[in-house]
């Protein structure tokens, strides 16, 4: 399975529309291996590649080099400590100065230097190489005078925007996962371009939503409708209009005969929910942060923040099939981007009753369809190629149509030049975006690297909506007015210690592949985890068990970290000992006032109580641990964790260890080792 060459294409690479020239976050990243060479984004000067394994999809594996280029940006002129942990071989300098050098295992490093920064933009540049033979990791640090040493953190990089080798990189990149999302291999199939289902790039595997019974899920009318012009109900839809354009306000005769025969398939059910339950329902849709990925379903207008409508959902669903649908999403579509909450037989009542309430989109009468001719569009129009699984049978071979041009049918502008190929309504930058792909052979979908999965499926799966990340603000931390109205159209709750609080306080994003055990964050990610670190909190971590897997080995790739479990000698008796009483209120640093520790709750809880620590051994790394413990504020300015240890990391008047914080942190962290 070779790319395809260039001179068996019809086509070329679109060239690069113009870019401002500008100062964005992060920094640029060029990848070389095997004579070629590729680009992207990064968020900080780190990463981490498996022995054998691509450095990029766009890469072969073995031997590669890797630069970073941008500036280090500093609030004021600072002398500052830096240091890396390298597997490989790496050079950085700042402002023009080579300052650091290392070589060899990421356990025997400890090179470091000393610059000044000066105020606003420093210049810097990292190179480095590995041999492909062994892991390969980078993970820039540093420290001052204010704080101990950390990793690097991507709000201090920019780079230039118009850098053209990062753009052909990203626009390559959006290309590969429009084909891998637009599911165009299931119309043209070809082994001799495309990996195998479950090989190479894993969004290659998503499936469409299953047609089972949907006669008991959706409307007729609004079946119609949908297979018309589906970007008409849901901007930015994957779902392509399948007939030709037809005149503004008109239905296709042929979706109305679709529609007839898939509603044919079941029973219909109108189990109505309970009017009472609106408010309580608006309530949860505020609190569990679906708001920030939808807007209410009697939102009328433009969205500034681009989230996907629901005013149509009356029009649309069945009760009752809602009601199954809110309980597991992934039921009949497993790469769904709707998660799952895990809600109560309540909850889903009351969220079903808000989101069926009041008025909304009204669909105009659809022309009656013909199940029997439906049942032969099914086949025909190709819907289960991508619903079903089922191989083409009129579609030419991906090479085919390479060959004669990628400038027809659903690559097409025009509506003359599509003829009665689907419509996905591609825009101009979408469309170049996969012109540049199909230039590049499409070798790329046969591998793949976790920590661009992981930053697609941030995207994809809209985890900024709620979290935020860098000094990006979550979506949901801007919608206090919506918020507000419809937590205060619902009944008072009780308020009180130990009662669940509504707000938008859910951690960020930013230390998370550094601060997560990778077997603990990926069950959590999956929604697998028994319990909930943050009970006193509303909002709940819904599950992505598709994705789960993959973006947290993802995530601790982009923090320069391995995924294999992290390994200790057993606890020592002493420390152990000791680890007890600085936890305490004796001779301690009183931790056990805010935080329980297994089945003991904390003592005196002001505000909110902290996570419970007997989880902190299997949910946390320890590096990340240390680092909290040390300089909490640091990592989270809005954090009520204290600091304890002065600038020299000493802490008085407690003589434990001679006073070293980072000693009587991991006598604590042994004793927690012992908890369950």
């Amino acid at each position: 399975m070779t790319p395809l060459p260039a001179q068996e294409l019809a086509f070329k690479a679109p060239a690069l529309s113009p870019a401002a020239a500008k100062s964005v976050p992060g920094l640029a990243l060029t990848f070389t291996a095997g004579g070629k060479s590729d680009g992207r984004e990064a968020r900080m000067v780190s990463l981490y590649v498996p022995a054998g394994q691509p450095a990029t999809p766009f890469l072969a594996a073995g031997a590669f080099t890797a630069r970073w280029q941008g500036e280090i940006n500093s609030a004021l002129k600072t002398e500052f400590q830096l240091s890396a942990e390298v597997r490989g071989q790496m050079k950085l300098s700042v402002n023009g100065k080579p300052l650091l050098a290392s070589a060899g295992d990421v356990a025997g490093q400890s090179n470091s230097a000393s610059v000044q920064l000066n105020k606003g933009a420093n210049p810097v540049v990292i190179e480095f190489s590995s041999d492909g033979k062994t892991d390969a990791s980078l993970l820039l640090k540093w420290a001052s005078k204010e704080f101990p040493i950390e990793p690097i953190p991507p709000t201090v990089f920019s780079y230039q925007l118009d850098t053209p080798a990062i753009r052909e990189g990203e626009r390559l990149r959006e290309g590969r996962l429009l084909f891998a999302q637009l599911r165009c291999a299931s119309c043209h199939a070809d082994a001799t371009l495309i990996p195998a289902r479950g090989e190479g790039m894993p969004e290659l595997a998503q499936d469409a939503p299953v047609f089972a019974e949907l006669g008991s899920k959706f409307n007729e009318n609004w079946l119609a409708h949908w297979i018309n012009d589906p970007h008409s109900i849901r901007p930015h839809s994957l779902m392509p209009r399948i007939f030709p354009e037809t005149k503004p306000g008109q239905i296709d005769p042929r979706a109305a005969d679709l529609a007839a025969f898939l509603f044919s398939q079941g029973k219909a059910s109108e189990l109505a929910p309970m009017a009472d339950s609106v408010p309580l329902g608006g309530a949860l849709f505020a609190n569990l942060g679906c708001i920030s990925c939808h807007t209410a379903p009697g939102f009328t207008g433009q969205d500034s923040k681009e989230r996907t409508p629901l005013s149509h959902l009356k029009a649309k669903w069945q009760p009752a099939a809602l009601r199954e649908y809110l309980k597991d999403p992934a039921k009949h579509y497993a790469w769904t981007h709707m998660p799952n909450f895990r809600l109560s037989d309540a909850e889903v009542e009351q969220l079903t009753a808000f989101l069926t309430a009041g008025k909304q989109r009204e669909f105009t009468a659809a022309p009656k369809g013909d199940a029997a001719r439906g049942a032969q569009l099914l086949v025909s129009s190709g819907c289960l190629n991508c619903h079903a699984g089922m191989p083409p049978t009129t579609q030419p071979t991906l090479k085919a149509t390479l060959k004669s041009s990628w400038l027809k049918g659903c690559m097409a502008v025009e509506t003359a030049s599509r003829s009665q190929a689907p419509d996905f309504k591609l825009t101009t930058a979408q469309r170049e975006a996969l012109l540049a792909f199909g230039a590049s052979g499409f070798g790329a979908l046969q591998k793949d690297v976790p920590v661009e999965f992981a930053s697609r499926q941030i995207k994809n799966m809209q985890c900024m909506a709620c979290h935020s990340r860098d000094a990006m603000p979550s979506i949901w931390s801007n919608l206090e007015s919506e918020m507000t109205a419809l937590q205060s159209a619902a009944p008072a709750q009780p308020e009180g210690e130990g009662i669940p609080q509504a707000g938008t306080n859910v951690p960020p994003l930013t230390w998370t592949g550094e601060k997560l055990q990778p077997v603990w964050m990926s069950e959590f990610i999956a929604g697998h985890q028994k319990y909930k670190p943050r009970p006193w909190i509303i909002a709940r971590m819904p599950g992505f068990p598709t994705v789960a897997k993959g973006l947290s080995e993802g995530l601790a790739h982009e923090h320069g970290l391995a995924i294999t479990p992290e390994t200790e000698p057993v606890p020592n008796p002493e420390k152990v000992t000791n680890g007890a009483t600085l936890l305490g209120e004796n001779g301690g640093f009183n931790c056990t006032t805010c935080h329980g520790v297994g089945d003991r709750p904390p003592t005196a809880v002001f505000e909110a109580p902290g996570i419970n620590l007997g989880y902190a051994s299997t949910r946390l790394r320890k590096g990340y641990y240390q680092r909290w413990v040390l300089a909490p504020t640091q990592i989270d300015p809005e954090s009520k964790m204290p600091r304890f240890a002065d600038e020299e990391g000493k802490i008085t008047p407690n003589d434990l260890y001679n006073g070293v914080a980072a000693e009587q942190y991991d006598a604590i962290w042994q004793y927690l080792r012992t908890q369950k």
